[in-house]
């Protein structure tokens, strides 16, 4: 279950730097509609780099894993909501990630 959750977290991850490449003007980006200002895109990105260390947190069973995955999702929720109608569906992944961080919390 933790090398899928990892697998979760970093391909979200990834999906951030959509949201960096759309504030830089790198690329065609079609698929968020609203722009993106060169300061939110930085955070962009540094969400995108927060989930991937924070997929390798949780791969390595570090005990503060949950405290950077709240991180990257509060950081991410933030995001989604500046641009809600192209990125709504990653409040899922946040609400999937978050909860089986919250469960593995509980459970320790």
């Amino acid at each position: 279950m933790r090398y899928i959750l990892a697998f979760i977290i970093i391909v979200h991850g990834l999906i951030h730097f959509v949201g960096f490449a759309k504030a830089f003007g790198y690329g065609n980006i079609t698929q968020i509609t609203k722009p993106i200002s060169k300061p939110l895109g930085v955070l962009w990105l540094f969400g995108g780099l927060l989930f991937i260390v924070t997929a390798v947190l949780c791969l390595l069973k570090n005990e503060y894993a949950w405290l950077a995955v709240f991180a990257a999702c509060t950081l991410s929720q933030f995001l989604i909501l500046t641009v809600w109608r192209d990125a709504k569906f990653g409040t899922l992944a946040n609400v999937l990630v978050a909860g089986y961080a919250l469960f593995q919390l509980l459970n320790h």
